[in-house]
Formats: structure tokens, C-alpha cells, sequence
């Protein structure tokens, strides 16, 4: 560890996360004028795919009507998305099969944090409200800090230095239907904009339907060396919540134990505003400074129905006597978590001929308060004095904070003409916890223009989430601990694009992960409490090929083989990875006349398995899913699109039930879309 820290320290000083004068970031005129090609979260100020030692993906969210930003993703990338219930509930992301809280998200290149949970929710965003979504994989903390082990996942908003008006209209299977508009005018260096989506579906189960609004303003300043943007984005769901399938003969009065209730339901409510400053000028290096503020409210609403019976012994009377106590419990449960962000990134990039350096420094600050409220009614059928009724009230409440504070640094040096080096480290400063270092190096190698080899290795981190190390209610107790979960990573790049109409990828990588956090019941408290107890490794291989067959027609064929384990428990023997499946892929045929395009598109997900508390083991079986669409510009600025998504009515659960007396998250199957809409 001490020559980790030393080895950050020193990267750190040599600069942070640069790009060639070459590479840009802005969409208009400088600072700086890009195309969807640039990938900016290959590092901080924008670097090509070419030019990043770690594999990246650029979605571009232009046409494609499902207002589900998880089912968008998935169509090539290589990531496997997660949904529990459908359009608009939680939707989670993996890649090379590490976790959702390994994985970052970015909104516009700053941090978005949960720190109850970790990770993020893919469903608290519309793909509508986005221009593209940028992904690198493998492990970015070096770049971004905590929770980067597995990649980044950076989503896009639209500049408004353009004149644009866009209104759409869609309506689909399970009562889904969305309606948008988005206007942004163009006056001198000054562009300003707005935006607001109201989306609902009722899915396929009871208690699984969502209903959201989401909103925005934002507007952009350009002159000369400098760029303003500031942006406002609102955010608010209902959704039910019913867990998995409960099996029958097993849902009592509100839902089984295992189902977590047919009852639940929660709602959000995230606003947040962003304010960038940027500056460049060839001669003076680049600069750019961040300011963020976020809040997310989370409610969330239970009921269940518990079944009890126990002994009952009275030692004071002799002899003693003893009986059995039957007991019906019902409890209506309440738990409200208020998060807050804030945070300033600053950085500065400068290219000396053959050399690139950057450093910069990040704070963050976050903080979550939760309560929890349970009313309880009950009755006793059995024992010395029954029958009774009897209720009850409980009510916890806790908060925490904490304050990061990072240093970063990057060089990346064209040592001769095909090879240049790319060295990066990053060290965080968090109270009461020790430094906590990141570094990444790598080399790429170009013998041709076409052909790049790229070698990375990176040591990653995830700290422990505020609720993780402070939690303090009726259920856990938080460990403050708790060491950071870490993450070695080695990855091997082959890209071969002969022609402007082919472009493939092959990545050979392999990643450990230690002190994977896991919850153990602690009989002392009668709660669970957090331990650095878990391993996780993954090698597989990540690949991509595109081909333009002709002028009019492309075919694409993406995804990940991998061999993934973990220990369960603590304990030494390594056992196939929960939910990971070992072979993904999606293909599609992309075709194009006049005013018609045309697609299809096939996926497949191999089987998953996981062992369970008991020792069983259960399997969600492997799937072939379907996909088709159709648009069709009927008029000037008018388009109908036509989108069916598992015409073969699959139904692929992407989660588990953790018990053998209940059943899975069925996906929603086979469904269609239909849009309407008009662009200027």
C-alpha cells in the first residue's frame, strides 16, 4: 500500500488526465468543436477511442422511441442492465460483471452520488433529455475517484447554442405512454432551453406501474476563449415496488415476507443545478471549473403481515408452566431518506509538443438523513390471555456526513511516433480514514493508422457509502470500519479499423476485487452490520465488430464472454458470480433509404445463477430476445416509428428471488411502441 500511495503521489504531481490539442469537448465552435466520436470520460477534457487505453462506447440516443434509458444501453455496448419491474422502475448496470456500486455516473462529467445504496438508477433519466451516453470500462478512480472500479457511464445533454424544437408523443404495450418537448433558441453567443417529459406505464404485475416528470432548463454562453453553460433538472416517480414472484400457497394478507409486499411503493423527488465554466486557448493550455448542488428524496411505503409462534415459560410459579403463543402481526412501514451533493471540480490541461499534462483537484461533500416509522397492529390467538389486540409505534432516525477533498494528475507522452504512454494517479482525502490512492498506466502502440494495441493496469477503489458506516436503525448498524472495497485490473485492446465502413475491438481483460462489503446478523444488537468479508474476480473477453455492408445497410455485433466468482460468506473457496451471466451478446442490421429506416436486432443472455442462504442454488435460464423497428418520415420535420422489443415474449427476469418459495423479477416481454414526432 505504502508504494501505491507513493506511486499516486508522484503521478499526481506529473498532472492528471489529459488529451492531445487535438481532442475536443465542445459541439459548436471552440472551446472546443467535437464530434459524437470524442469520448469525454476517457478522461477529463475529451479524448478519441483511438487514443484511450480503455475500451469506450458513444450511444447516440437520436431515434429509438422506448423512453427506457436501460433498454437503450444494452443494444451494444456489452453491459448487462438489470430491471426489477419494467419501464420506470430501478433499472441497475454491470460490466464485466462487477456490481452496480462499482460502476459511476456521471451527468455532464460531474459525480452523481447515492449514498444509501450506492450505485445508480438508470430510471431516474429519460433517453429523450439526452443527446448521447458515453461508457468506458474498466476502472476509471485514477480519472473520477470512488466507485469507478468497473467504469463509467457519463450521460449527455444537448447544447442550445442551436435553434431546435422537438415535440413527441408515444404510446405503448402495458399502458405505456410518454409525451416530451424540448426548444432551445440560438441569439448571438447566448443559447437558452427547456425541456420536460410526463411518462407512465402500468407494466405486466400488480403493483409494478410508474408514473414520472421530469424537466429542465438550461442555457449556454460562447465567446471567444470562454464557455458558460448552467442547467436546472427536476425529477419525480411513483412506482410500486412488489419484489419477486411470491410462490402460491405463500402470500398472505399483504404479500409475502419474501415479495417485500404487493403494498410497496416509493417515490422520488431530485433537483439539481450545474453551472460550468470553460476555457481554451492553444497558447495558454485549457481550464475548466465545475459547480454542482444535488438533492434526492427518496419515500418509500411497506406492508406486511408476519405470522408468529413461540413459547411462552412463567418460572415464577411452580411448577413452571408453559405455553404456546400464536401471534398476527401487521405493519405499515414508512422510510424517508434526504440525500444532499455539492461539489467543485477544478482542472487544468497543457500541451508541450510531445507531452500532455493535467492535474486538477475535486470536493465533494455529501450528506443522508433517514427515518423510519412503523405502526403496528396485532392480535394473539393463543396463550394465557388470549385472545387480545394490541398496536404499537416505532420510530428511528439518524444522519451523517462526509467531505472528500482529491488531488489528480495525469501525463500522457508520445515516446515515438506509434507509442505513447498514459500515466495517471489520484489521491483522496476523507476524515478520520487514511489516504486512499488510485493510479492508472497504459501504453498504446499504433504500427498503422488503422491498427491499435493497447495494454492498461489500474488500481482501483469504492468507499464505503454513508449509510454503510453509519446506518443506525431498527434493522443494521453502520461499521465505521469499514476499508474500502479495491480493484487490480489488467486489459489488453486490439482495435483494427481498415476502412471508414469497418471498425472492430477485442479486449482481453482480468479484474480481482477485495474487501467486497457483505452484511452479517449480529445476534449481540439483533441487527446486521456491514464487514469487509467478500472476494470477486472476473477474465473474459469484450468484444465489438461493425460492418457497413453497403451504403444503405450496417450490421453490428457486440458483447462479453467472462468466467466471474466470489466467495460467499467469507470463506475461502471462489463459486460462480451471482447474477453474472458468462456470455452476452446483441447483434443488429441497421438499414436506410430515402426516408425510411429499418432494423432488427438479436440478444442473448446465458444463464445466471446464485446460492442462497440455505445453500440451494437457482438459475434463471438463458433467452434469446427479438427486437425490430421501423421509421418512417411521413412529411416534412413529421416521423412515425413503429419499435417491438422480445417478440418472442421471453419474459427474461433480470433479478432474483432469494428464496426457493418464491419466484423471480419476470421482464415485461413482448411489447410495441409507437411515436409520433415533429423535429425543427
Amino acid at each position: 500500500m505504502r508504494r501505491s500511495f507513493l506511486l499516486a503521489c508522484a503521478l499526481t504531481l506529473s498532472g492528471a488526465m489529459g488529451a492531445g490539442a487535438n481532442d475536443t469537448t465542445g459541439t459548436f465552435d471552440s472551446p472546443r468543436k467535437i464530434s459524437d466520436s470524442i469520448v469525454v470520460t476517457a478522461n477529463r477534457f475529451g479524448l478519441s477511442d483511438a487514443r484511450s487505453v480503455w475500451p469506450s462506447t458513444v450511444v447516440n440516443l437520436s431515434g429509438g422511441i422506448e423512453s427506457a434509458l436501460d433498454t437503450r444501453l444494452e443494444q451494444g455496448t456489452g453491459v448487462d442492465i438489470r430491471n426489477y419491474n419494467g419501464l420506470g422502475s430501478v433499472a441497475t448496470l454491470s460490466n464485466w460483471g462487477v456490481f452496480n456500486r462499482h460502476m459511476l455516473l456521471l451527468y455532464n462529467g460531474r459525480v452523481v452520488k447515492d449514498y444509501s445504496l450506492g450505485g445508480f438508477n438508470l430510471a431516474d433519466y429519460s433517453p429523450n433529455e439526452l443527446s448521447r451516453v458515453e461508457i468506458v470500462k474498466g476502472p476509471q478512480s485514477a480519472f473520477y475517484g470512488s466507485d469507478a472500479v468497473g467504469g463509467v457511464v457519463n450521460l449527455m445533454s444537448p447544447s442550445t447554442l442551436a435553434d431546435r424544437i422537438e415535440i413527441k408523443t408515444a404510446v405503448g404495450s402495458f399502458g405505456a405512454r410518454s409525451y416530451f418537448a424540448d426548444a432551445s433558441r440560438k441569439v448571438g453567443a447566448f443559447g437558452l432551453g427547456a425541456w420536460a417529459e410526463f411518462a407512465e406505464a402500468d407494466n405486466r404485475r400488480d403493483n409494478a406501474g410508474a408514473q414520472r416528470l421530469i424537466g429542465g432548463v438550461r442555457s449556454d454562453w460562447l465567446s471567444g476563449d470562454h464557455r458558460l453553460t448552467f442547467s436546472a433538472r427536476y425529477f419525480e416517480d411513483s412506482l410500486g415496488v412488489p419484489g419477486p414472484v411470491p410462490a402460491a400457497g405463500f402470500v398472505p394478507l399483504y404479500g409475502s415476507t419474501e415479495s417485500n409486499s404487493l403494498t410497496s411503493r416509493q417515490e422520488d423527488e431530485n433537483y439539481s443545478l450545474d453551472v460550468q465554466y470553460r476555457f481554451y486557448n492553444e497558447a495558454v493550455g485549457e481550464a475548466q471549473v465545475d459547480l454542482f448542488w444535488e438533492k434526492k428524496n427518496l419515500d418509500y411505503r411497506s406492508r406486511y403481515a408476519y405470522w408468529s409462534d413461540y413459547p411462552m415459560t412463567d418460572s415464577s410459579v411452580t411448577p413452571p408452566q408453559t405455553w404456546q403463543i400464536t401471534d398476527s402481526l401487521n405493519t405499515q412501514s414508512r422510510t424517508i431518506y434526504n440525500k444532499r451533493s455539492a461539489g467543485i471540480n477544478a482542472r487544468y490541461l497543457r500541451d508541450l509538443g510531445p507531452v500532455s499534462v493535467a492535474w486538477g483537484v475535486d470536493w465533494l461533500s455529501g450528506s443522508l438523513r433517514t427515518s423510519n416509522t412503523d405502526r403496528n397492529t396485532g392480535r394473539n390467538f393463543s396463550g394465557p390471555y388470549a385472545p387480545f389486540d394490541y398496536d404499537y409505534a416505532s420510530f428511528t432516525y439518524w444522519a451523517a456526513g462526509q467531505n472528500q477533498f482529491d488531488l489528480w494528475g495525469n501525463t500522457r507522452w508520445s515516446v515515438a511516433a506509434p507509442v505513447e504512454l498514459d500515466l495517471s494517479g489520484r489521491v483522496q482525502f476523507v476524515h478520520n480514514r487514511e489516504a486512499q490512492p488510485s493510479y492508472n498506466a497504459g501504453v498504446v502502440v499504433t504500427p498503422i493508422p488503422s491498427l491499435h494495441l493497447k495494454l492498461g493496469y489500474a488500481y482501483a477503489f469504492r468507499l464505503p457509502t454513508i449509510a454503510e458506516q453509519f446506518a443506525d436503525d431498527v434493522f443494521t448498524a453502520g461499521n465505521a470500519k469499514l476499508n474500502p472495497e479495491t480493484a487490480r485490473t489488467l486489459a489488453a485492446t486490439v482495435s483494427y479499423d481498415p476502412t471508414p465502413d469497418v471498425s472492430s475491438r477485442l479486449t482481453f481483460f482480468h479484474q480481482e476485487v477485495d474487501s467486497l462489503i457483505q452484511y452479517e446478523w449480529d445476534p449481540s444488537i439483533y441487527r446486521s452490520v456491514p464487514r469487509n468479508y467478500e472476494r470477486f474476480q472476473s477474465t473474459g473477453i469484450d468484444f465489438g465488430l461493425s460492418v457497413k455492408v453497403r451504403r444503405d445497410l450496417t450490421v453490428s455485433w457486440s458483447g462479453v464472454w467472462q468466467e466471474a466468482e466470489q466467495s460467499v460468506l467469507g470463506g475461502s473457496v471462489m463459486q460462480s458470480a451471482a447474477y453474472v451471466p458468462d456470455l452476452k451478446w446483441h447483434s443488429a442490421a441497421e438499414w436506410t433509404r430515402g426516408r425510411v429506416a429499418m432494423g432488427t436486432s438479436l440478444t442473448y443472455t446465458g444463464d445466471r445463477g446464485i446460492v442462497l442462504w440455505d445453500g440451494n442454488r437457482k438459475v434463471i435460464a438463458s433467452v434469446y430476445e427479438i427486437g425490430a423497428h421501423t421509421r418512417v418520415e411521413v412529411a416534412s420535420h413529421v416521423q412515425l416509428s413503429l419499435s417491438g422489443y422480445d417478440l418472442t415474449d421471453e419474459r427474461r427476469p433480470d433479478q432474483f428471488g432469494f428464496d426457493l418459495a418464491d419466484g423471480d423479477y419476470p421482464g415485461l416481454g413482448r411489447r410495441f411502441y409507437l411515436e409520433a414526432s415533429f423535429t425543427m
